[in-house]
């Protein structure tokens, strides 16, 4: 198949998402990854450049950067301020009066404004984009200031860990019935970078998409509740799968449970059907969502350890199978679903690490409903009883896996991580030992309320992100404190684990449950 057309599939696929109880939705953005260029050739097409808006890789020389924007809050000739955006006509509200623009930012440590001016903003339109109506603007800056006082402590020597790709959201509920197109952008103003160095606020994938429901669960000022909405939705309309898992079949599918609660046949989740797997705490959270698609890129190795020597895309980057077990099979080729470093590093500005990262071919056994071991030992000082193996000891929702704190020699590896806080191993398999929070979550964690969940360790229990409620991580809790095994339990989530940024052991401190085995397939 012609690379052209592979590519044009691959963009379907990674443009079109599912929302529970209803219709697909679609990325209405044209050219979302910034890749083709305009008439000119000397900027994106579809998108409107002004000021200090540079249309560049989102990235250095030592990072596997794609096409983006570059918003500069420093420049030489004065201008202190840019914006990126693009009008998107023909918008029908028939196919839904909610939008949500979203897109992957990384403000570098230098980036600074004055008076919080860095936004993303939504204006409405009549006539096909001539008749101005309304706009809608949110602030962004808190957002970055926040995480540079939470998160610098998860960055390479402790220090300048939020300075990673995140995703960013705003969403708004169209004002008129007459809108037929809208602006979507971002924008800053007052720039006050102090040199031109790391100056810069990378932009990458913008998406825009309607829905018939917000995503968290508001409602138009007229509107009655919803009956299938995120947070409506009964569990009893589900399939349960055992656990805290439930499934909702669509277009004819056969999935049951027998009279003993066991389901019959086998179930497979994928990119396609993954916003159906619904896994409860608090309300039924999506936690695969949009990550189990990804890009094997151009200089990492295949799965035959050969050089690749094109972008490829991986549909089936993670694929989940549940059947009558009691145990879901994880089926993940742990590539990365997000901007990384290049490796191998022979220049050293993540470590002089010689690994490559390269497609696996693994499958792991999560218990769907994971019990406490009694008998459960946390780690001592490095590792001494053994308690956490080497190598994988869970993994994030994008089929990347967790490893221990330690690399060999049990030297502590959170601070030679690349700028999604990831690296490989010596055989080729990148991993995590800390919070990687360039990991996509289909609820963006702002902080200000408890975190979702961003991965499974290899006993079956959760871990979520950072936080424990608004402004507060679970590492500072004194009221229910995490124990050594990174863990606590609640009455919404039972038993669960969080990460901890720049606390020791970052993801767990061992398994509180019994851990399965991995099978190479």
């Amino acid at each position: 198949m012609p690379w052209e057309k592979i590519k044009m599939i691959a963009t379907i696929l990674l443009t079109t998402m599912m929302w529970p109880g209803a219709r697909p939705l679609t990325n209405l953005v044209t050219n979302p990854n910034f890749e083709t260029k305009n008439a000119s050739g000397n900027g994106p097409a579809g998108f409107e450049l002004k000021g200090n808006a540079r249309w560049a890789w989102s990235g250095y020389s030592d990072e596997t950067a794609i096409k983006g924007v570059s918003l500069r809050a420093h420049d030489a000739s004065g201008s202190s301020d840019g914006s990126v955006s693009q009008l998107v006509t023909g918008i029908d509200q028939k196919k839904g009066k909610w939008l949500k623009f979203s897109f992957r930012g990384r403000a570098e440590d230098d980036f600074a404004v004055a008076n919080d001016l860095l936004g993303m903003k939504i204006a409405f339109y009549s006539k096909g984009g001539s008749n101005y109506l309304d706009a809608g603007q949110k602030l962004i800056y808190r957002e970055i200031l926040r995480d540079r006082k939470d998160f610098a402590v998860n960055g390479d020597d402790h220090k300048n860990g939020a300075a990673v790709w995140r995703t960013y959201e705003f969403e708004e509920l169209m004002p008129f019935p007459e809108v037929d197109s809208v602006r979507i952008g971002v924008e800053f103003k007052n720039g006050i970078a102090k040199s031109d160095k790391f100056s810069s606020f990378f932009i990458q994938d913008f998406s825009l998409t309607q829905s018939d429901t917000s995503s968290d669960g508001r409602l138009e000022p007229t509107a009655k509740a919803p009956s299938n909405s995120l947070k409506q939705i009964d569990t009893h309309e589900l399939v349960a799968l055992g656990g805290r898992w439930y499934y909702q079949p669509q277009n004819g599918e056969s999935v049951s449970i027998d009279a003993s609660g066991r389901l019959m046949g086998v179930l497979t989740v994928n990119e396609a059907n993954s916003s159906r797997l619904f896994y409860k705490d608090e309300r039924l959270e999506n936690p695969f969502e949009s990550n189990m698609s990804a890009w094997l890129r151009k200089g990492n190795l295949d799965v035959n350890r050969q050089l690749v020597t094109e972008d490829r895309f991986i549909p089936d980057n993670v694929s989940i199978t549940f059947d009558n077990s009691g145990m879901m099979a994880l089926h993940v080729h742990n590539i990365p679903n997000h901007p990384t470093a290049k490796f191998p590093d022979t220049v050293g500005t993540q470590g002089y690490n010689p690994s490559y990262i390269q497609e696996h071919n693994d499958t792991y056994y999560l218990p769907v409903n994971p019990t406490k071991n009694p008998n459960a030992v946390a780690m001592t000082d490095r590792d001494a009883n053994g308690a956490l193996n080497m190598g994988p000891v869970g993994l994030a929702v994008n089929g990347v896996v967790f490893y221990n704190p330690f690399d060999a020699n049990m030297v502590d590896a959170a601070n030679i991580m690349d700028r999604c806080c990831g690296h490989p191993s010596p055989d080729n398999r990148y991993h995590y030992h800390k919070y990687p929070i360039c990991v996509n979550t289909p609820f963006v964690d702002k902080g200000e309320s408890h975190s979702p969940i961003i991965g499974f360790a290899l006993d079956g229990f959760p871990v979520y992100g950072p936080y424990e409620s608004a402004g507060v991580m679970a590492k500072d809790l004194k009221v229910n404190p995490l124990d050594a095994f990174n863990a606590h339990f609640d009455a919404v989530r039972g038993w669960h684990y969080h990460v901890t940024p720049g606390k020791f052991p970052y993801i767990i401190g061992g398994y509180m449950g019994s851990p399965q085995r991995r099978r190479q397939r």
